[in-house]
């Protein structure tokens, strides 16, 4: 058994056509669902992005691993399951997108410590080995390339010869009239969405799934291996060549959610500027986000056809995901944060197997935390490193009770404590309460919009005291002592 792991940025459940969006273009991810195994209840149980790519690699929720928000880093010497792997013989290859360490460390971050054999990283600033292999391979696009990099002070010292990558960024973006970059001159009302710059070939999604297709084929074949394929796409800026846009549909894109009771907790933080947007606004980055979404399901296409076309479609077992969601404005909120609704917490999750005996649809809740013993689980390795989450592909899981917990440490880019926030989920109600105190209880089979808040009716407070309890129940569960916050055995801390 091989494994590829396919983990993309800021996808929530609700934007692929196999979860009801009539506006995707999503046909190879449909397909994957239709054969395999489609959960229509993961949750993130961190969704903002570092929190959650390390509780998604270690099994563990943040108290024990560490990542409480975006720029705190997952300790090098961490037990993750690549590592695991590694120690039983699997040969382990990433590329793509990590974010275990921040943007402002470099762009070259040391990503082999996590577990891999062979990595190759490119992030949101998208300096580092994407921009270099355009710069090489494809030196006609290399200026396009770089006006879309993001202009952070940890470039003025840029690679071994420590060039201001800075002052190219901004000159290049001028003298081409690139407005491609919203940090150096946004070309729309939102600043958001606009189509790239860049030729296809050269295009970071190309390149992520040009170099699996690479490790692949390189690889020691007489050896399982494990693969991830990680996308800087969906997220922000949405930014997909324009061919894309024409397979959108723009009269079945779905407005945005009404309902923003919660906006006035948020209103001081700088990433909910996007209140003022209009109904045809969000509609244009909607359109964006959509056309991404079927950029990445046209590459993931093509790495499908190259493991048929080696015979390993056969024994390679592939898993979909993501990190967290994006609203795309619904309840007026953009992108993600401590907004604990269905665009935030609920991502897609795949399990496609070979030779698999029934395609199916699984309902109950599930979340990242089950990564670790899925992936374990799906070469037969046994290990004694503490998790949280059960292996999807065996039985177990199922006894479970129905929730998964969802937890936030503060909104994206404030620790403010107010705004923490905890949220008990399954396919039917969502409890959530803030550190402010106030609270959220919706019952989706009636309210799947999540527009009637019912923390105050008085048909639901069983049902509430219900979910109050099982939350507390979750809380305990996760919080039961695990040595040494998960290290590895004899490692430093």
């Amino acid at each position: 058994m091989n494994v590829i792991f396919i983990e993309t940025d800021q996808l929530a459940a609700k934007w692929l056509g196999c979860y009801g969006n009539m506006a995707a273009h999503t046909p190879n991810l449909d397909r994957l669902a239709a054969t395999g195994i489609r959960f229509d209840n993961c949750f993130a149980n961190n969704p903002v992005c570092m929190p959650s790519r390390a509780t998604t690699i270690t099994g563990r929720s943040c108290q024990h691993h560490g990542v409480l928000y975006n720029g705190w880093e997952l300790p090098g010497d961490s037990a993750t399951f690549p590592k695991i792997l590694q120690k039983n013989g699997v040969q382990t290859f990433g590329v793509g997108k990590f974010h275990l360490e921040c943007h402002a460390r470099g762009a070259f971050p040391d990503v082999m410590k996590y577990g891999f054999d062979r990595a190759e990283n490119t992030e949101d600033t998208r300096a580092g080995e994407w921009l270099e292999w355009v710069r090489e391979k494809h030196p006609d696009c290399y200026e396009a390339a770089l006006s879309t990099c993001w202009p952070m002070e940890e470039l003025r010292e840029y690679g071994p010869e420590k060039i201001d990558l800075v002052e190219q960024i901004i000159a290049v973006s001028k003298e081409n009239n690139y407005t491609q970059n919203p940090m150096t001159s946004p070309n729309n009302a939102t600043g958001l969405a606009f189509t790239t710059c860049i030729p296809e070939k050269a295009c970071q999604t190309t390149w992520i799934t040009g170099r699996a297709i690479d490790f692949i084929d390189e690889r020691d074949k007489s050896k399982p291996f494990f693969l991830k394929v990680s996308y800087v796409a969906p997220h922000d800026l949405y930014d997909p060549p324009a061919r894309f846009l024409d397979l959108i549909d723009p009269d079945a894109i779905p407005a945005p959610l009404p309902g923003e009771g919660l906006l006035d907790m948020f209103m001081s933080l700088p990433f909910v500027r996007h209140k003022q947007y209009s109904a045809d606004d969000w509609k244009f980055v909607r359109r964006h986000y959509f056309a991404s979404i079927a950029f990445i399901d046209e590459q993931i296409g093509r790495l499908m056809e190259h493991l048929e076309s080696s015979g390993l479609r056969e024994n390679t077992a592939i898993i979909f995901s993501s990190d967290h969601g994006d609203m795309m404005g619904d309840h007026g909120f953009p992108a993600k944060g401590a907004w604990h609704y269905d665009g935030c917490i609920r991502i897609p999750l795949i399990i496609n197997l070979p030779e698999q005996a029934e395609p199916h649809i699984e309902t109950q809740a599930v979340s990242n935390l089950d990564m670790f013993q899925t992936v374990t689980g799906l070469f037969g390795i046994e290990h004694d490193v503490p998790v949280e989450g059960c292996d999807l592909t065996s039985d177990a899981w199922k006894k479970r009770p129905d929730a998964a917990l969802v937890e936030t440490y503060g909104s994206y880019g404030s620790t403010d404590p107010g705004l923490r926030a905890r949220t008990v989920a399954n396919g039917q109600f969502r409890y959530t309460c803030f550190g402010n105190g106030r609270e959220m209880l919706y019952d989706l089979k009636n309210d799947p919009g999540e527009c009637i808040n019912l923390i105050d009716t008085a048909d639901y407070q069983v049902e509430l005291s219900k979910l109050r309890k099982m939350m507390l129940d979750l809380i305990a569960t996760q919080y039961i002592p695990m040595p040494d916050r998960n290290r590895l055995p004899g490692a430093g801390h």
